[in-house]
């Protein structure tokens, strides 16, 4: 066939002897031109992206550094100085307040760390069994056991302690056991349970003489325990508890771990007529509370005996360690004369947001050093000078790309660009504009040494925003920031959110029409006679999470016992407080205010005069949650705290604290926003993901970039299509003059042969 295209090849012309492909390109091309013009505008579209992506991320370096001015805490920067770090480095944090302090170290707190007796092999095989008590958690000791394998064993009990075994010269072997933090109470408990067979003469950690571990003036006291109603042997989490007997002072007091506590052996000490007081005392450590056994001897020590080992489990006796290396200490110092101890090196909380650390320390003559907490005025300047270079890094890059140069009408990738031109006249506006509603004397940057010169830019002159950070650092902070402050004190402004609007001068009006009340329990009758029964009460609703919590009060207790018991429970002591009213009944009131910390408490015996007065029927104690108005805005209250509801248009997010013990109205809140907490929000809003301004116009763009692309198929598609129909009606041409061709050959051949017998004819 001629013509056409078979497999993709062309053959055009054969019969006609005409280039038609060339034809063909050349009726395309001139139908294709437009591309190009297309190309170089989606080229320029690309380039002004480009640029605009560039311009969002310098908005958004700008929004960075006004929100790192834009808190008080970027004002309240300390620093501080220690004239010796050899003896005390100082880390203050923002809620630090400056001042000087005089610290004196006598001694550092250390990690208790023994060593045992030498060892022959630390692979051969102890061949006993036994139970021994390492800080409360039990240790089995089997017949295969080694002295490796005993240090794994600690290891894997999470007791506190870590185990390790020294190779010495010689063929000796020594296990060591180290306390893994600091402090007196760090100090390594070590107990038999049952015989004798492990502690001294197989693993030679202690010897058989004894000590008292804790001791206060003629007391002896326990180790610490998280419960004193739990019996002893489910604290420790031994199946089989030891029971036996302790002998103070010559009388023999029969215990049983596996169902007394510190509570009952307490009481058991005190009814044996031994000569000495047993209490239950407490200890609060990061929160946590812990109970001690205390057997005070009055006049004298009391004198102690365990055959049993059961002191010893306790902690009130120890044997002797083998060899101590490492006495467990506390760290001990005084700061400007106070004395403190302390179970760590670094100290959180002596002085109020400093965490200082204690290096090195004298006893006899206490290592001194004074810490100095100046606010770091170079902090805030960097954080004020990051603020203006982000600003003229803006502005260097808008002078590039959204310039016009009058000299060679050349314009930047951006000029024109109403969104761009938006974005920048905004930003300026709030960086050089008074900000409204402040009642001091700054308003303006100028003011503090923040200057726009005529270039656009902004400096910052040192020496003005120094004098203005020392003369008025209040006034500094409101220049910058976002804040709020009451006209009245039973109101006080907590925060805002970016919803928050300003207020105007006269500022918003607080309308209280319910105060905050806490949840409060007051038994129907007072105790006026110890308990002759155990009693228990069980607390209960949203304050506990609508769970059920229950502590048990002793038969003997009063209730000034209650009131301790419940004030110093693990649990109960951040919840609620007791006490007893001017009739002598008790009181159980939520330490929080609010209708989230209602709670229900009951007993499981009727009022009475032995007994907390609690009752059967128990008693349903209610919080109340404020509740009134911002502005005319309806607000929702959570305990003493009232906050704008959401979609409020001017005070939506806008929280306040109210004190208040009546309705009424309580004056106005004034909310400002500084220059930085402007700028922020604005930027924050424009470069926002999913509705700010500049995402808007990076769609346009993106719109504008398709559009062309679609475009440019088109006229592809066209082009392609005209090349198919050129080719098709060309191929259509060669079929005709090829057909034409060979009709006329045979024409040609029929007309010469009859010629040819014409002449044969003749």
């Amino acid at each position: 066939m001629i013509g056409g295209n078979i497999s993709g090849i062309n053959f055009s012309g054969l019969a006609t002897g005409i280039d038609t492909e060339s034809i063909i390109q050349k009726l395309t091309e001139l139908q294709a031109r437009p591309l190009q013009r297309l190309m170089a505008r989606k080229s320029k579209l690309n380039a002004r992206m480009s640029a605009f992506d560039q311009f969002q991320g310098l908005v958004r370096n700008l929004q960075t550094a006004a929100g790192a001015l834009s808190t008080r805490n970027a004002f309240g920067i300390l620093k501080g100085t220690s004239s010796d770090t050899n003896v005390v480095t100082v880390n203050p944090s923002a809620e630090a307040l400056p001042g000087t302090y005089e610290i004196r170290v006598s001694r550092l707190a250390q990690a208790h760390k023994i060593v045992s007796g030498a060892h022959s092999s630390d692979t051969a095989e102890f061949g006993v069994s036994g139970r021994f008590l390492l800080n409360g958690k039990v240790i089995e000791v089997n017949p295969t056991d080694t002295l490796r394998s005993i240090a794994s064993k600690i290891n894997n009990a999470n007791a506190g302690v870590t185990a390790s075994i020294i190779s010495a010269d010689g063929g000796q072997y020594y296990l060591t056991l180290t306390a893994n933090e600091t402090g007196k109470n760090s100090q390594i408990q070590l107990a038999e349970i049952g015989g004798n067979l492990v502690l001294t003469p197989t693993l030679k950690l202690v010897t058989y003489d004894e000590f008292v571990r804790n001791q206060q003036a003629n007391a002896v006291l326990s180790n610490r325990f998280r419960s004193a109603t739990e019996s002893i042997g489910s604290l420790f989490g031994i199946s089989s508890p030891s029971a036996g007997v302790i002998r103070i002072n010559g009388v023999d007091i029969a215990l049983d771990f596996g169902v007394d506590s510190l509570n009952s052996i307490a009481n058991k000490i005190n009814s044996a007529g031994a000569g000495v007081t047993a209490t239950v005392e407490t200890e609060t450590e990061n929160g946590t509370t812990f109970y001690r056994l205390k057997i005070d001897g009055g006049g004298s020590l009391p004198t102690l005996a365990d055959p049993d080992n059961l002191l010893k489990q306790l902690g009130v006796l120890q044997n002797r360690y083998q060899n101590e290396l490492v006495q467990a200490q506390d760290a001990e110092f005084t700061i400007d004369g106070f004395s403190f101890r302390r179970s760590k090196n670094q100290i959180t909380d002596a002085i109020p947001g400093v965490t200082f650390t204690l290096l090195s320390a004298d006893a006899t003559n206490p290592k001194t050093a004074t810490l100095t907490l100046t606010r770091d005025t170079d902090a805030v300047k960097r954080n004020v000078q990051g603020f203006i270079d982000a600003y003229n890094a803006l502005v260097d890059f808008l002078k590039q790309n959204a310039s016009f140069n009058k000299e060679t009408l050349e314009t930047g990738l951006l000029f024109g660009d109403t969104t761009v031109s938006l974005v920048r006249d905004s930003i300026l506006q709030r960086i050089v504009n008074p900000v409204s509603g402040l009642d001091g004397t700054l308003r303006v940057l100028a003011q503090v040494g923040v200057m726009l010169g005529e270039d656009g830019k902004l400096t910052l002159s040192d020496n003005t925003l120094t004098q203005k950070l020392s003369e008025d650092l209040n006034g500094v902070v409101r220049l910058f920031t976002a804040q709020g402050t009451a006209t009245n004190p039973s109101i006080s402004f907590v925060s805002a959110t970016d919803s928050t609007r300003s207020s105007p001068v006269g500022g918003y009006e607080v309308v209280i029409t319910q105060v905050a009340t806490k949840a409060t329990a007051t038994a129907s009758g007072a105790q006026t006679a110890a308990r002759t029964t155990s009693e228990t009460l069980t607390f209960s609703g949203s304050l506990f999470g609508n769970e059920t919590y229950s502590i048990t009060l002793d038969p003997g207790t009063t209730i000034d016992d209650t009131i301790a018991r419940i004030n110093s429970d693990s649990r109960l002591k951040n919840l609620v407080v007791a006490s007893k009213d001017s009739s002598g009944r008790l009181v159980i009131e939520a330490k929080n205010y609010g209708s989230a910390n209602s709670f229900r408490v009951v007993s499981n015996l009727p009022a009475g005069a032995d007994n907390s007065g609690i009752g059967t029927t128990g008693i349903d104690a209610k919080g109340q949650d404020v509740a009134g108005t911002i502005n005319g805005e309806p607000a929702t209250g959570r305990g003493q705290f009232l906050t704008g509801n959401s979609g409020n248009p001017n005070t939506d997010g806008l929280q306040i604290r109210v004190t208040a013990t009546t309705p009424g109205t309580y004056g106005v809140v004034h909310f400002t926003r500084g220059v930085a907490d402007q700028v922020r929000l604005y930027a924050r809003q424009v470069t926002d993901i999913v509705n700010g301004d500049l995402k808007y116009a990076r769609d346009t763009l993106q719109d504008q970039i398709k559009a062309i692309d679609d475009q440019m198929q088109k006229i592809r598609e066209e082009v392609t299509r005209k090349q198919l129909m050129l080719r098709e009606q060309f191929a259509r041409l060669e079929r005709t003059i090829s057909q034409m061709q060979s009709q006329s050959a045979r024409l040609s051949a029929m007309t010469g042969g009859a010629g040819m017998m014409n002449r044969f004819g003749r």
